[in-house]
């Protein structure tokens, strides 16, 4: 297996739905064409934003291959995993193997409250059950069970082919370890899962960034990054301000029905709210989000 470092903008693209609430095949492969557009690094698909808890085990996997047929090589493709028990998490892994991904990302175990010494057989398990590089995901608020910066070192030490971590915690402190931790580390990359930290992040030592926000604008998060990559600080802090002023359409409503007025907006698809989260923005709240995507997007029409 060929380690592979990631790094630069890599969008937890959103899942289309079809009124049955399975996959819009057809909605998923514009939305990648639109992130390939953005000029992304990567894609993260079957993700928190790709709202992979909505979807059945089949449609999961049908969202991967849409995603992996549809980028047919042009870079790389991590699908998540999200589950309850190293059992399901082994299976759901070795199928997802099979899909042509070029990383598989896992979730600490979701439901019960595990202790450290439980996310390391867990995370190794799963690692020993794929011939594929892997990236723990740290998201404390969904999962209720935190990543230690300590328990990455001790992962890596089992773990030869863990190339990497995607933080969604907004403690930088913890950041701040983690980098500290693993900054000697080689082929390991610490990938920022807030949006309104990229340009802090990229200063403490992260490798790239992981939104939702970059579904809509991707091409801004870019710019960004390589805005900061050619020591360009001040042009990346605009951009910055560019992304937390579009991230303030989720505050319009629920996060996921204002997602996807986000993405009627630019023509790419009706739905991405899974039931039971689906409800109806008010017409003031379709309009604040339109006005604020105005200022900084092209819109399309009919």
């Amino acid at each position: 297996m060929k380690a592979s470092t990631l790094f630069g903008v890599i969008p937890p693209i959103g899942t289309p739905l079809n009124p049955e609430g399975g996959v819009d095949v057809l909605g998923l492969q514009r939305l990648t064409h639109h992130l390939l557009n953005g000029h992304v690094h990567g894609v993260f698909v079957n993700g928190s934003m790709g709202g992979f808890a909505f979807l059945t085990d089949t449609e999961q996997l049908r969202s991967i291959a849409t995603v992996v047929d549809t980028v047919a090589g042009s870079v790389p493709v991590m699908a998540g995993l999200g589950e309850s028990s190293t059992t399901r998490a082994v299976l759901r892994a070795r199928e997802m193997a099979k899909l042509g991904i070029t990383h598989l990302s896992v979730l600490a175990p979701l439901f019960y409250l595990a202790e450290q010494d439980h996310l390391v057989r867990y995370f190794s398990e799963i690692a020993a059950a794929v011939d594929l590089p892997i990236v723990l995901y740290d998201n404390p608020v969904l999962t209720k069970n935190p990543i230690h910066p300590e328990t990455v070192i001790r992962l890596r030490a089992r773990i030869p082919h863990l190339v990497g971590m995607k933080e969604s915690n907004q403690d930088c402190v913890n950041l701040q370890l983690l980098l500290e931790l693993t900054r000697n580390e080689e082929n390991f990359s610490v990938l920022t899962g807030s949006e309104f930290l990229i340009v802090v992040g990229l200063q403490m030592g992260v490798k790239g960034c992981v939104g939702g926000i970059h579904n809509i604008c991707p091409s801004i998060a870019v710019e960004l990054y390589e805005a900061f990559l050619k020591g360009d600080i001040e042009t990346a802090r605009k951009r910055q301000e560019v992304l937390t002023q579009l991230w303030q359409i989720f505050r319009q409503g629920s996060v996921w029905n204002a997602f996807e007025e986000a993405l009627r907006f630019l023509g790419i698809c009706e739905r991405t709210a899974g039931e039971p989260y689906v409800t109806p923005l008010s017409q003031a709240e379709r309009d604040n989000i339109r006005n604020i995507l105005a200022r900084y997007l092209v819109p399309v029409t009919s």
